[in-house]
């Protein structure tokens, strides 16, 4: 499915990063899971968490053998814009897989020639095995107290399009957890830049859905921080 931000292009050059400094037995945590890309090709043990609920209940209920509507008009886009309910699965299939660009309720999607409903229910049907043993929370990352775990975070970046399901990011309350995260686990963060104390471990060129004035995807270099460790 389709999701702002999301990292399906770089997923598996971001995990085998995570894999080779993850230690032993280590406990995999992703509190910004999104689109779950990242998460569905790491191994082992895995959490994963979001601030937007509905998204969480729409992940529970795939594992329960929900299936995402096959049809979404641009009058039931509406009717779940208008009421959205975090705990009925199919809001963030309609606010998230139906949208222009994967943006929360960013405006109903079209494309000619291509459903979006059915493209995003083949692409979620065909993820689902590989997050079939996730275990999901609701929650904002602050909520959570994690303990000797592999943490990927992929959190808004600062001065991007807002995701438009949350209020305003607090970067810097962002930052200071993960300083406090650090003590006690091995915290791999996603951004464009960060404080001067979090260091550059990786680069991965990565192209975006923005077109230059030729129709051509912009190319972008998303960074991989961790802190204190030797930049690259």
């Amino acid at each position: 499915m389709r999701y702002l931000g999301g990292k399906s292009k770089i997923r598996k050059q971001i995990a085998s990063f995570l894999e080779s400094v993850r230690k032993p037995e280590q406990t995999y945590f992703e509190p910004f899971c999104g689109g779950c890309h990242v998460t569905q090709e790491v191994t082992g043990n895995r959490m994963a968490g979001d601030g937007n609920y509905a998204l969480i209940t729409m992940y529970r209920a795939l594992q329960k053998g929900w299936i995402p509507p096959q049809c979404v008009t641009e009058e039931l886009y509406a009717k779940y814009k208008a009421n959205p309910d975090p705990y009925d699965p199919a809001t963030a299939f309609v606010g998230i897989g139906c949208s222009f660009g994967g943006k929360w309720f960013g405006g109903y999607a079209r494309q000619k020639g291509y459903d979006f409903a059915i493209g995003g229910t083949n692409a979620i049907m065909r993820q689902l095995p590989k997050i079939q043993d996730v275990e999901f929370h609701y929650g904002n990352y602050w909520e959570h107290n994690p303990q000797d775990m592999l943490i990927y975070c992929d959190p808004p970046y600062e001065g991007t399009t807002t995701y438009g399901a949350f209020n305003e990011f607090d970067h810097t309350r962002f930052w200071n957890t993960m300083r406090i995260w650090s003590r006690n686990n091995t915290i791999v963060i996603s951004e464009y830049k960060a404080p001067d104390d979090f260091k550059c471990v990786l680069e991965i060129p990565n192209k975006t859905i923005i077109r230059d004035s030729s129709n051509k995807p912009l190319l972008s270099v998303e960074k991989l921080f961790m802190y204190e460790e030797t930049k690259c």
